[in-house]
């Protein structure tokens, strides 16, 4: 249970840095245009995803294979979540979510979403090559 709330810590630490990505998207690269804006901001968005489990996910001790997967899953679902919320918030429709999902305006939504899934499972490969736990038996 350990494991995973420090897991659940890492993602929280993500949240500040997308609205950052929003921000920056909104006021700065939204003077690029729209289409650019949105993929160059769903690009930034998840590579600061990935570099946030780079940098944090192998300080999560003696996690396995499943570990990672179920963070990425974790992940996965609790990203879907906060948008959801945000949007219902601002009391936009739920259709609204899955428009974000589309791909042809430029929203690079789904490439976050996977990024936040994956980059767990990618890093903690590379943990597990470099301190495998449980020790692999020979």
């Amino acid at each position: 249970m350990k494991k995973i709330l420090q897991a659940v810590g890492v993602w929280v630490l993500i949240i500040p840095i997308a609205i950052l990505n929003g921000g920056l998207r909104e006021n700065v690269l939204v003077k690029l245009g729209h289409f650019p804006a949105q993929v160059l901001s769903g690009l930034i968005l998840s590579a600061c995803i990935f570099l946030m489990a780079y940098w944090l996910i192998p300080k999560i001790k003696h996690c396995t294979k499943r570990d990672y997967c179920i963070f990425g899953v974790l992940w996965c679902i609790l990203t879907n979540l906060f948008d959801l919320t945000m949007i219902l918030k601002q009391g936009l429709p739920i259709s609204h979510f899955f428009m974000s999902y589309d791909f042809t305006q430029g929203n690079l939504w789904i490439i976050v979403v996977l990024t936040t899934l994956f980059s767990p499972i990618v890093v903690g490969q590379r943990v597990l090559k470099e301190r495998p736990y449980p020790p692999r038996s020979t």
